[in-house]
């Protein structure tokens, strides 16, 4: 049993501009924290048999992670676009393999300025910004990461099928040297939020 607080609030901010050609700002933020509650747990070996310590008993932690499938991730299409799904992070929240373990904090900022183009066509210009991070105690907005961009919406019966492009303000360079991918790309249905 795995006992957490977790809590996640959001807010957007919509405003059609007077021109002759639809324009719309579009603004969210987006704040998560979560906390697990310590719990007992058994170590194992990498065979997964149980650790024994010296008085013969089986050793145990004491532990606070949040289930993989509670924790906060993000990057992607309705996030940080110039992240690919789940990317966002740092050294705490990205294993040096690359690959994404969340976190329990999360701060979220979008801005978009849309416009109507032709016919069933719209673009859009966008700035995000956020991060994930280890704890929600460690949520600091100097550590966010930012990325521009822009996009074309098409509409349809579905909603706008949208492809988008997002670019990394300040790619980073890995522990091994290695730069990240300054650029991705996203193609959805229905708009980013």
């Amino acid at each position: 049993e795995v006992g957490y607080v977790k809590g996640f609030i959001q807010g957007s901010w919509y405003r059609q501009l007077p021109a002759s050609r639809q324009m719309v700002v579009a603004l969210r933020g987006a704040l998560g924290a979560a906390h697990g509650f310590p719990r007992s747990v058994l170590a194992v070996d990498p065979d997964g048999n149980p650790v024994i310590g010296p008085d013969g008993l089986p050793v145990s932690a004491l532990v606070q992670d949040l289930p993989a499938s509670e924790r906060f991730f993000a990057g992607g299409p309705t996030t940080n676009r110039g992240f690919s799904t789940d990317q966002l992070g740092n050294e705490d929240t990205i294993s040096p393999g690359g690959f994404p373990t969340g976190g329990n904090g999360e701060i979220l900022l979008n801005g978009e300025f849309r416009v109507g183009l032709v016919r069933a066509f719209s673009g859009v210009g966008f700035l995000d910004a956020g991060n994930v991070f280890k704890n929600a105690t460690d949520i600091r907005l100097v550590d966010l990461r930012a990325s521009a961009g822009f996009g074309l919406r098409l509409g349809s019966a579905l909603g706008p099928i949208r492809l988008d492009f997002g670019f990394k303000l300040r790619p980073k360079v890995s522990l091994t040297g290695q730069r990240e991918k300054g650029w991705e790309y996203h193609l959805s249905i229905g708009e980013a939020f």
